[in-house]
């Protein structure tokens, strides 16, 4: 039986569809706590997000990792509860409750049944404000993080990443993705008391609630889970801007016996509130940010030279980064440079196709309004429009600002933002095979895995 094949084009997307996001409220508690809710009943659930400013960028420059191991001790123990005590009072109620540091701040997240969201936010304001730090729990915590950052040093992912952000950040704090061991050992329990008691103050925090419940309801919540926490003027330092590049270059991290290349290429690029880093997001998903991609249909399928090829912006609040990142065989890490650098040039000359604009925003809305159909979405675009300090409405007009952008948008910010000849390439690998490869495409620096 003759079957004839039958193509069709898919039919064009509609319009965009109204995004009905749940109002937001607000109100300040007594000791100065903002707290934004955003009252969501879909599920009987609450989540929470209590965010402070103290990230990594806030360590003492001898003393890298410090926010990010108080953050862990706070949910370790209280000055009421030992930490299986603590542990014991968050699973009978059926909740989660952990901390951790990024770069600009803290945060702890939790999440419970809306019946029991009253004793959470009294084990919430008992971590944040009475953490014991205690001694034994402390140098356990240390073990722990002594023992990951060895296995991380290990790694060939994480070696690259260090050397691209010291490259990158220069001075800056950002420039430090880890502590050091030394560093470690040099953080008894006082050391993190005091930056507790430096940073983690009401006037230096904000709670994000999104859930089952009503203002009225969560302001007496919060009052008395939080009675008694008081402000201190917190103030946080400025730091040195990150070095300007002028040209390119070549930095290998000399790791024997490695049987691939690790590779980060790029440079400084605009903070998310500046109005340049829209388009430039979009581009950057053009270019590399998922499947069907130029860098993924170039350096994956057509030469074959590697799994996995991407380009990405970080979000962060004092700087960022454009960062290309590809993982190669040692023989053809100077044509998988080679390509890389090659599809920026061509954005730069020739920009961006109406098709490959319509298609990467369709994906970029469809993914931020998959995101915002969770509380945790929700909350996280509250969190970054906050620390951020992104405009008010970024969240209601996202989407119609991403369909406003147009190719000579994407070539002007392209022919301002991207140069090849001014990014740096990192790369982790046997330096003797890979450094004739690299040496072409500028000065080459070795430095040895440690």
């Amino acid at each position: 039986m003759n079957r004839t094949a039958v193509v069709t084009t898919p039919p064009p997307p509609g319009a965009l569809r109204p995004l009905v996001l749940p109002k937001r409220e607000e109100f300040v508690t007594v000791g100065g706590l903002r707290v934004i809710l955003v009252e969501d009943r879909r599920v009987p659930f609450v989540t929470l997000r209590l965010v402070v400013r103290a990230g990594s960028v806030h360590d003492p420059a001898e003393l890298p990792g410090l926010a990010g191991l108080t953050a862990h001790c706070l949910t370790q123990g209280t000055q009421k509860r030992k930490s299986f005590q603590f542990a014991r009072a968050v699973e009978e109620l059926g909740a989660t409750l952990e901390a951790h540091a990024n770069r600009d701040y803290s945060t702890v997240s939790a999440t419970v049944l809306a019946e029991n969201l009253d004793a959470l936010l009294r084990l919430m304001g008992e971590t944040v404000i009475t953490p014991a730090f205690a001694p034994d729990e402390v140098e356990l915590a240390k073990e722990n993080t002594v023992q990951t950052l060895r296995y991380q040093r290990t790694q060939p992912h994480f070696l690259a990443r260090e050397r691209y952000a010291q490259v990158i950040f220069g001075k800056h704090p950002y420039s430090r993705i880890a502590p050091t061991e030394e560093s470690i050992a040099a953080m008894p329990p006082d050391t993190l008391r005091e930056f507790h008691a430096r940073y983690y103050t009401p006037d230096n925090s904000l709670l994000v609630v999104v859930g089952a419940v009503d203002a009225e309801h969560l302001q007496k919540a919060v009052e008395k889970a939080f009675a008694g926490w008081e402000p201190r003027g917190v103030t946080h330092e400025t730091h040195e801007a990150p070095p300007s590049r002028t040209r390119r270059t070549v930095h290998i991290v000399d790791r024997p016996g490695s049987v691939q290349v690790n590779l980060l290429i790029g440079h400084l690029a605009p903070r998310p509130n500046e109005p340049d880093f829209l388009p430039l997001e979009v581009t950057t998903t053009a270019l590399g940010g998922r499947t069907g991609s130029r860098l993924f249909m170039n350096v994956r399928e057509q030469k074959g030279f590697a799994y996995d090829v991407s380009s990405h912006l970080s979000e962060h609040r004092e700087a960022g980064s454009f960062t290309m990142s590809a993982q190669v065989r040692p023989e053809v890490a100077g044509e998988a440079v080679e390509e890389m650098l090659k599809e920026v040039e061509l954005l730069r000359q020739s920009g961006i196709t109406e098709k490959e604009l319509d298609s990467t925003k369709n994906y970029l809305n469809g993914v931020f309004s998959i995101r915002l159909s969770t509380q945790g979405g929700i909350a996280g675009e509250i969190i970054a429009i906050e620390m951020l300090e992104l405009p008010r409405g970024y969240m209601e007009t996202y989407r119609e600002r991403v369909q406003a952008i147009t190719p000579e948008v994407i070539r002007e910010v392209v022919q301002r933002r991207l140069f090849t000849d001014r990014m740096a390439i990192v790369a982790v690998g046997e330096a003797e095979q890979i450094r004739p490869l690299l040496e072409p495409f500028g000065e080459v620096e070795v430095t040895p895995a440690m």
